[in-house]
């Protein structure tokens, strides 16, 4: 075929050259003679070149519809949060930096405060409470406002940490009373035109893979739509680890503009995990489990606002619903089980009404907040309220809130005073009440002073944590065993290491020691000392568009005891110490994050709640990706 196409084509060349040009006319043989003027008169555009002209023009008869340009809109209101006031350290996390902690859990995050004991039956999936000096209620969470309640019945008022989705939100704020340690947060707002999109792909051991999808835009008339999901499954290859899965959508409407906002919000979970077998290596074993648990949960509101919280007068009326649905079955393939006291089927409704405003100018805010909540044939209105100033060398803060529904009332009072640039000291004095218990003994004061001076680069600190003698109500979401106990007063001295070593290379370093080894749900040491490389590399990058943050942490914690027994007895149950290095090392390229994260590097076995095992290798990496298109 090629050989018959070169003889064609070489006879069809020989006929067109063999033919006589009849276009060609006879050559003009006068000569014109050159206009010395040197004006050359354009000819009239013959058929082609007009044609020519059209096209060029097209544009310009029929003009492409113009690209808008990005806009930013007023943002929809947020919730007033206070300053963390601390030493040589911010417990401010803003979206980036929230994620580039490593931390998966709420938990994962509170575990790097000294006084805060983190309890875990397992991975992702297992139930998860935190204690702060060793008392489960001490740790409470907040989202645009609304107390993060716990209405499941099988944990007896003591959040589930699972429950909090860190990446709902895209500010989160840490505060370390006297009293107790709050955690404040704000969700995820759009305020641009350009529709935003963001993807998170994650995967590991323990069988686990997670997914993530962001979607969020604003409209020229100051409305705006956000949708967003995460789903995750994980299936440890442990005998007594169940295999577990989570799905949770997200999505808000609103409308803003100028200073006035309004917006409806609304977050819906579902959690399916197996049954959590006890599996211990060392310590008393607990014959018992962890019901399976298939549950949804929904969280909604909607919000009117007016102002913002950071500046000048503001003012929010939010009326908010917590509806919560559970049904599971107990499950004894593996050994003895306690069977579940709890409604196989059932459903519970919480409703939150809250007003709250004040003003800020400069360093001064003031804020006050009523919040009622309807629910469980039952209505408790709650007041509260704030007053704080920071400036320079001097902050301030004082909080008040009254009773609860774990029937506490609180009040406290934190300073912090630096006056040298190398030298400073807290103080925070607390009290609670428990009215649930109008005895002489059921008021508690609580105690925290700290002071610490800087060398180079570094903070180098101490302190103290006191609190008096008080009840310690039991965390049931792991076993019915666990029961209340009268805790005396308990005294802990801390001391840490937290700044700059050299150049990107940083510190972050926290002991605490009490004064005695027979309390519960805290272990008696307890450390954390994590060496870090956070660097741009704006030397060789400079736009910004690349990021290196690498850590290698240390976990000690000496063993820890929890009270087993009944109404007219109890012993003491232990888990034994536990020593762990984790690797964490983040990379930026533009908006593409790769991650990895390896825990228990060196595979020992240890636990946090007694008989329930935690992995051991334990890799979880991914990528998270954004866009604005």
């Amino acid at each position: 075929m090629v050989g018959l196409g070169l003889l064609v084509g070489a006879v069809l060349q020989r006929t067109a050259g063999a033919q006589a040009d009849t276009s060609r006319a006879r050559r003009d043989t006068s000569r014109v003679r050159r206009d010395s003027a040197g004006i050359k008169v354009p000819g009239r555009p013959t058929a082609d070149s007009v044609l020519r002209d059209t096209l060029a023009k097209r544009d310009s008869l029929h003009p492409k519809p113009a690209v808008p340009k990005d806009t930013i809109k007023a943002p929809y209101t947020r919730a007033p949060m206070p300053v963390p006031l601390e030493i040589g350290q911010t417990l401010i996390y803003e979206r980036a930096a929230l994620f580039a902690t490593g931390a998966v859990t709420l938990q994962d995050l509170l575990d790097r405060l000294p006084g805060v004991t983190g309890l875990r039956s397992g991975w992702i999936a297992s139930p998860m409470v935190s204690s702060f000096q060793g008392d489960v209620r001490r740790v409470r969470v907040f989202f645009d406002g609304v107390e993060y309640d716990e209405i499941d019945p099988r944990t007896g008022g003591i959040l589930d940490l699972t429950q909090v989705g860190l990446w709902t939100f895209e500010e989160l704020r840490i505060e370390r009373g006297a009293t107790e340690v709050r955690v404040y947060t704000r969700t995820w707002r759009i305020d641009r035109t350009t529709p935003y999109t963001r993807t998170d792909i994650s995967t590991g051991d323990q069988q686990t893979n997670l997914y993530r999808g962001f979607f969020g835009k604003r409209f020229g008339g100051g409305e705006g739509v956000q949708l967003a999901a995460q789903q995750y499954g994980t299936t440890p290859p442990l005998r007594g680890s169940p295999s577990s899965d989570q799905l949770a959508l997200l999505g808000r409407i609103g409308w803003a503009r100028g200073r006035f906002s309004i917006d409806a919000f609304a977050l819906r979970t579902n959690r399916n995990r197996g049954t959590v077998f006890p599996q211990a290596i060392r310590g008393v074993t607990i014959l018992d489990s962890v019901p399976a648990l298939q549950s949804s949960r929904t969280d909604a509101y909607v919000r009117a606002g007016y102002g913002d919280p950071e500046r000048g007068p503001w003012l929010q009326a939010i009326a908010s619903s917590l509806g919560y649905a559970i049904t599971h079955q107990s499950s004894g393939i593996f050994g003895t089980t306690t069977s579940d006291t709890s409604k196989h089927d059932t459903t519970a409704f919480r409703a939150q009404y809250i007003v709250t405003g004040g003003v800020t100018a400069g360093p001064l805010r003031i804020e006050a907040a009523e919040r009622l909540r309807i629910g469980d044939n039952q209505r408790l209105a709650t007041p509260s309220g704030r007053v704080e100033f920071v400036t320079g060398p001097l902050a301030v803060s004082a909080f008040g809130e009254g009773r609860g529904p774990d029937s506490l009332a609180r009040a406290e009072v934190t300073g912090r005073l630096t006056p040298l640039p190398f030298v400073s000291f807290l103080a925070a004095a607390g009290t609670s009440t428990d009215h649930d218990t109008l005895a002489s003994g059921s008021t508690v004061n609580f105690l925290r002073g700290e002071a610490a001076i800087r060398v180079l680069g570094l903070w180098l600190g101490g302190g103290v944590l006191r609190r008096d003698s008080t009840l310690l109500v039991p965390p049931r979401v792991f076993t019915t065993k666990f029961v209340a106990v009268e805790s005396p007063a308990a005294t802990g001295f801390l001391a840490t290491v937290r700044g700059t070593l050299y150049q990107a290379l940083k510190a972050d370093i926290s002991a605490i020691r009490w004064n005695d080894s027979t309390g519960f749900y805290r272990p008696r040491y307890q450390t954390r000392s994590e060496v870090y490389l956070s660097t741009n590399w704006l030397s060789r990058f400079p736009s910004g568009n690349f990021g290196v943050l690498m850590s290698l942490s240390h976990e000690y914690r000496s063993s820890t005891k929890f009270p087993v027994g009944d109404a007219s007895s109890f012993s003491a149950a232990s888990v034994p110490d536990s020593r762990l290095y984790n690797f964490h090392l983040e990379i930026r390229i533009v908006s593409a994050v790769l991650s990895y994260q390896f825990r228990n590097i060196q595979g020992v076995p240890y636990e946090l709640v007694p008989g329930y095992l935690m992995p051991r290798l334990n890799q979880f990496y991914g990528v998270r990706w954004e866009f604005w298109n």
